[in-house]
């Protein structure tokens, strides 16, 4: 997400519909957040104080409709915090692999996810 890495938080809120849905249970263990709000505040509790690097790859989109398409993303990401920073205790940095699963909305002409899970395969943890 080109708009994630350098903060760049009132872009990225536009990328998502306002009742979006972001569901980051298998990677943080926490609930879905619903709503554009919700998910730029969760996100920027999670990396606000760190240097991030996402990529994704190669997507497999299916459309269901002329303004509705599922979209599945591999994904890489590198997460590493400021000293003392870190959401999660005793960890410094992080690096993951896996999928984003989207459902994408065409809204006035315009593209935008309606939800967002992600899914990882292996994240490497590095000690703070």
């Amino acid at each position: 997400m080109p708009l994630l890495d350098p903060k760049e938080w009132h872009t990225f809120a536009s990328l998502f519909t306002d009742y979006a849905v972001m569901d980051v249970r298998e990677d943080a263990g926490l609930d879905p957040v619903t709503g554009v709000d919700a998910i730029v505040a969760q996100v920027r509790f999670a990396v606000d104080h760190a240097a991030t690097s996402h990529q994704v790859h190669t997507p497999e989109v299916e459309f269901s409709s002329p303004d509705a398409a599922h979209v599945v993303w591999a994904m890489q990401d590198r997460v590493v915090w400021q000293p003392g920073k870190s959401p999660l205790e005793g960890t410094a940095s992080i690096t993951g692999y896996g999928q984003y699963h989207g459902e994408y909305r065409r809204l006035d002409g315009k593209w935008k996810i309606n939800s967002l899970r992600l899914s990882r395969f292996h994240v490497d943890m590095h000690p703070a």
